[in-house]
């Protein structure tokens, strides 16, 4: 080795700048995929930042919260909750979605409903959801039809068709929700639309609950119905809506 250093001394020289070399090759290389995962973190945040908070309470149609009810939306990825004690809450980024909730007894589907929402931007979402019942299987199972038999009357069938249309329109007449609230309790329409008055025209959906003493379900509701009919418009603002007369 002595031999080797005093007579080729360039030898050792080279193997030392190889070790040099490789050991830069190899720092260079864990310096640079750091900043790519670092990078890929910063891409990520804004995205997580700016997911909005979907929520609300199951009811049926007489306005009774309905527990144990599957709630699923059609986010990526799919997301589903059983809302134990009537409310649900999903965390979705900005997109159109469907909401559905389903509502069993063991094995049997006994009321549903299907919602389109669209998140436009973060926040605090709230849609409640009315469960409406599965009303056709259950009428057309007491109705034994066998088509085959030659010997049933066209005249019978046409009788029974009429018959389960008559049913369920009498159901949905007569538990129709939106009559329930603009219609037997059209004063509390009346107060929502005095207040708004007497605000100047331009309130917000918490002072209507907090000065007219109603719950946050059925503020929501009453101001749904008056929208639709196009009496008030509503204005998302922060976590709160800004209800004005609809001019």
């Amino acid at each position: 080795m002595k031999l080797l250093f005093l007579y080729q001394p360039e030898k050792i020289l080279e193997g030392q700048n190889l070790e040099i070399k490789s050991y830069l090759k190899e720092f260079f290389i864990n310096l640079i995929m750091k900043k790519l995962v670092l990078l890929l973190v910063l891409l990520l945040v804004p995205s997580l930042a700016s997911a909005a908070t979907l929520h609300g309470t199951v009811y049926d149609l007489d306005f009774e919260v309905v527990e144990n009810a599957v709630v699923e939306v059609d986010s990526q990825p799919k997301q589903n909750m059983i809302a134990i004690d009537g409310g649900y809450s999903f965390e979705l980024n900005p997109g159109g979605y469907t909401l559905v909730a389903k509502y069993y007894i063991g094995s049997s589907l006994i009321s549903s409903v299907e919602e389109e929402v669209n998140i436009v931007d973060d926040g605090d979402y709230v849609l409640d959801l009315i469960l409406f019942p599965e009303f056709e299987d259950e009428l057309v199972e007491d109705f034994d039809f066998d088509l085959e038999d030659n010997s049933l009357n066209m005249g019978y069938i046409i009788l029974a068709i009429v018959i389960i249309l008559s049913l369920i329109f009498f159901v949905f007449k007569k538990k129709l929700p939106k009559k329930k609230v603009l219609g037997l309790e059209k004063d509390e329409a009346d107060e929502v639309l005095n207040f708004i008055r007497k605000e100047g025209g331009r309130t917000t959906q918490k002072d209507i609950r907090k000065n007219l003493g109603l719950s946050e379900a059925k503020a929501s509701l009453i101001v749904t119905e008056l929208e639709h009919k196009k009496i008030v418009k509503r204005i998302k603002k922060g976590r709160g809506n800004i209800i004005i007369f609809n001019k």
